[in-house]
């Protein structure tokens, strides 16, 4: 008897400790389940934290002061030098081109002087995404531009869709802002490959969702090809240094510095002084600014503190920045002097010579850390 009782309580015993493991193998796989639902909600794919491309590691600031060994700097500093190696590519693929894009649903015949080609497609009632195909000639970085003529009727938030190698990434963008050229949608690791790879949705909250022009380019720190819209055809020369940046400044003077802006992209950074402000051979974030603005014929100091007190500046809160703003910043801390200057570029995008990507780029505003304030040059 007493040895049958210890085999039940031991029997007992096993199947509660197997009824314990099984509920928790149960709860594992319904947290294992619930957590793949999620992701699947998202529609973008995450890999793992040691996947993250360079160029989103927000570890560091992307400005002066990086807050990275030189080691670390160096490493970053090779995947921009093995990109550039690279043949230069880009594509343009408007809305006209009926073998490249396609939106079923989606209303044509929009007629506006700031859209690329002079056209573009509204999504009105449309349930469908609108889609751009694109050639992507070899697995790599490849940045992606939107062009979207600016009114506001448009969408406040218009989703963009990439096709990655990680999966499809989202981004939402405000086309009541920013309009009538080239803004940088985002910087994206893909695979080779000639598809449909960039989707517009048609459900962009409050406001219409249009599509216009997309370009890819390859690389952090290679220019969109400079197209100009038919509004610009009849303008004065961007190179003349005539038009004077101002707190009115038209929309052509806004886009103007900018595309001047661009025309730095790759300069090599070096620190001035000690070393010397020298246009597209050494440029740090002061001496790019300078070199910009001295283009419309605007005198700034050399240096991120001074360019921010000097006169004849307006102050611009950061929900209203617009193309042109100088951008401010404290990397150091709040405390502490500015450390870093750029110039605001559209949806949320700078033009700075980095210290971080180690030469002149358009990366994200929020990757530098320590937002100080912004200001907008004024005439005298």
């Amino acid at each position: 008897m007493a040895w049958t009782r210890i085999q039940n309580s031991e029997g007992g015993l096993v199947r509660r400790v197997g009824l314990v493991v099984s509920v928790a193998v149960l709860a594992t796989l319904l947290v294992s389940i619930a957590t793949i639902t999620a992701a699947a909600q998202t529609n973008t794919t995450k890999g793992d934290a040691q996947a993250e491309p360079y160029w989103a590691d927000s570890s560091f600031s992307q400005g002066t002061i990086t807050g990275g060994t030189r080691a670390e700097l160096r490493a970053i500093h090779r995947d921009v030098a093995q990109e550039e190696r690279l043949t230069d590519y880009s594509q343009v693929v408007d809305n006209a081109n009926s073998r490249r894009f396609e939106a079923s649903g989606w209303k044509r015949g929009g007629k506006d002087s700031w859209a690329h080609g002079g056209d573009y497609v509204s999504a009105g009632a449309a349930t469908t995404d609108a889609r751009f195909k694109l050639e992507v000639p070899t697995k790599g970085d490849y940045a992606l531009y939107a062009w979207w003529p600016a009114r506001k009727g448009n969408a406040t938030a218009a989703r963009f869709g990439v096709e990655t190698a990680s999966g499809t990434k989202w981004t939402e963008v405000d086309q009541t802002k920013d309009g009538g050229s080239w803004v940088q949608i985002g910087t994206y690791q893909m695979k080779a490959g000639d598809k449909y790879v960039v989707r517009l949705s048609s459900n962009g909250g409050s406001g219409e969702v249009v599509a216009d022009a997309v370009a890819l380019v390859r690389g952090v720190a290679s220019p969109p090809r400079e197209d100009l819209a038919p509004a610009e055809s009849g303008a004065t020369n961007a190179g003349s240094g005539d038009n004077v940046y101002t707190a009115s400044s038209t929309r052509w003077e806004r886009r103007a510095m900018v595309r001047q802006g661009r025309k730095h992209l790759g300069t090599p950074y070096r620190l001035s002084p000690p070393a010397p402000c020298w246009a597209y051979r050494k440029e740090d974030c002061s001496c790019f600014t300078k070199l910009v603005f001295r283009h419309f014929g605007k005198r700034l100091t050399d240096h991120p503190v001074k360019q921010y007190w000097q006169g004849n500046r307006k102050w611009v809160a950061r929900r209203n920045l617009k193309k042109g703003d100088l951008v401010f910043f404290k990397e150091r801390g709040w405390n502490r002097p500015i450390t870093h200057v750029a110039m605001y570029s559209g949806n949320g995008y700078v033009l700075h010579a980095s210290g971080y990507f180690g030469k002149v780029v358009n990366s994200k505003m929020k990757y530098i850390k320590g937002y100080f304030g912004a200001r907008r040059i004024t005439n005298p």
